[in-house]
């Protein structure tokens, strides 16, 4: 990970923290089409915690144990044993997708709009990722990014998603709110595209 850097000051919730400042990390170096927040108080941004989790059986393994039900209804899955092992294959895919050249020149391939809203949207849209080419069984893993412009976005969180819609979950609702706390974050600061993000990078 490269530099971080903040915008003005503006009292939010992300998570559960109150943001004077949210930051944004530049995911790879030298390139200034990937960023992930960073909330003072965490250790690392969303991205990076993000597949920490996902690489973690202690983690997998108590979010299907919570989850089971979910699991087997919408996808027909009884074993954890299963679930863990996809989930670790695919977070390994997933990961190289958004990081690794040459596919990460091409995110908007990655990244669609998160519902018919955000299709109808010019500016500042809700994406979402996934491994949209796995077999066997739909991905469960999302990555959620804001979209500043063609192949440009700012990374805000993810989830593994087992029900139809995130407003069905606590943990893929605080997705959502995350989502939508980064794009109004982005507006009061007067960023609507990537010329207007890195102005205010620049000028912090």
């Amino acid at each position: 990970m490269a530099s971080t850097f903040k915008l003005k000051s503006c009292e939010i919730k992300y998570n559960d923290y109150i943001c004077i400042k949210m930051e944004f990390v530049r995911v790879l170096r030298g390139y200034d089409h990937l960023w992930s927040v960073k909330i003072p108080e965490m250790e690392a941004d969303e991205l990076t915690l993000l597949f920490r989790r996902w690489s973690r059986i202690e983690y997998l393994l108590d979010f299907f144990l919570s989850n089971v039900a979910d699991l087997k209804e919408y996808f027909q899955i009884s074993s954890i044993s299963e679930a863990i092992k996809d989930s670790m294959e695919d977070a390994c895919m997933l990961e190289r997708m958004i990081l690794a050249f040459p596919s990460t020149e091409n995110l908007d391939t990655l990244f669609r709009p998160l519902g018919e809203l955000d299709m109808s949207m010019t500016e500042l849209t809700r994406e979402k990722a996934r491994n949209w080419w796995r077999h066997r069984h739909p991905s469960w893993l999302r990555v959620y990014a804001i979209r500043l412009e063609a192949n440009v976005f700012v990374i805000t969180g993810g989830a593994i998603k087992l029900t139809p819609t995130m407003q069905e979950r606590c943990h893929t609702e605080e997705e959502l709110t995350k989502m939508n706390t980064c794009r109004e974050y982005l507006r009061q600061n007067g960023v609507f595209d990537q010329a207007s993000f890195m102005d205010k990078i620049n000028n912090k």
